[in-house]
């Protein structure tokens, strides 16, 4: 069959009824879904998948010049299936589940490559097309897909889509995911940034008892008593215990400070010893913050 320049093979949504082979000229195909535009040239197959697992199909196709295709109809394909081997039918059947896998694959190789410049991107607030456009020109990742990064980042509350517009909530929090993906990416180990349960526990019983206590804060500086602390901590920690060991590991990355100076290696005091604790506010909160978002971003990008 024969297309002239700017006619159209079917639409999108149309029953995949025939399989379509390029003998000569160009198509293109663009889906509703997105702004990503594929090319079908001399040898290529076009609706395959519909074709194959009878469903409608995903693109519009458009001849950008006069060309020349093979139709495949779905009796033409058995008439010839049913001259070769039985098992052939099966290995077709296979090899389209397997190029429909790669392609999930792809989509999300595509999304993790995509992340820590989409992230070094977010320094302010640009357009989706400013963003789109960047990230596409970098490694050639259809928009569709950065887009689709776009939505997660704002499920995860790291950004808001309004419109055209992306507005960054934290850039601190966009700043510490991005070096922690960084990290695991060149190290290939957890971030140090990724805090352990009971370091989180301990932080969040911090946060309550900042929340509930009089003491205004001093240049974003707080300092909680330790009686009100273990107080807290008791609801707070599930069951776990709020011990001087337990603070430790938050002491040694100077997230917490102790009141009085704990020298290593010397044997630790009770933790009632101590009469206060104290630290910068907005750092623990943009790093309990990431500690939410990362778990969370690994599973919404292998979906």
């Amino acid at each position: 069959m024969t297309l002239e320049e700017g006619q159209i093979l079917f639409r999108e949504g149309d029953p995949g009824e025939n399989l379509y082979v390029v003998r000569d000229g160009e198509l293109q195909g663009k889906s509703t879904l997105g702004t990503a535009i594929n090319t079908y040239g001399p040898g290529a197959l076009i609706g395959e998948l519909a074709f194959l697992k009878h469903e409608p199909y995903t693109e519009t196709i458009t001849a950008t010049e006069d060309c020349e295709l093979i139709e495949i109809t779905p009796d033409a394909l058995d008439e010839s299936l049913e001259q070769e081997p039985a098992w052939f039918k099966s290995i077709i059947t296979f090899l389209t589940g397997r190029l429909q896998i790669a392609g999930e694959n792809k989509r999300k190789s595509d999304k993790i490559k995509a992340l820590p410049s989409l992230l070094y991107i977010l320094d302010s607030d640009h357009s989706v097309n400013e963003i789109s456009n960047s990230v596409h020109n970098l490694f050639n990742i259809s928009k569709d897909c950065i887009n689709e990064l776009l939505q997660i980042l704002d499920d995860l509350e790291i950004l808001k889509i309004q419109g055209t517009q992306v507005h960054v909530k934290n850039r601190n929090v966009v700043h510490l995911l991005y070096e922690s993906i960084l990290y695991r990416a060149r190290y290939k180990k957890t971030p140090p940034q990724i805090l352990s349960m009971t370091e989180q526990m301990v932080l969040n019983a911090v946060i309550k008892t900042v929340h509930q206590s009089n003491e205004p804060l001093k240049n974003g500086a707080f300092t909680v008593k330790t009686d009100s602390l273990m107080k807290v901590a008791k609801r707070a920690m599930f069951g776990a215990t709020l011990t001087t060991r337990t603070m430790l590991p938050l002491l040694e990355r100077k997230l917490l400070n102790a009141s009085i100076p704990l020298t290593k290696g010397d044997v630790l005091p009770e933790i009632e010893a101590i009469p206060s604790f104290s630290g910068d506010f907005d750092t623990i909160l943009d790093l309990m913050e990431l500690n939410r978002i990362y778990p969370l971003l690994d599973k919404k990008l292998v979906k």
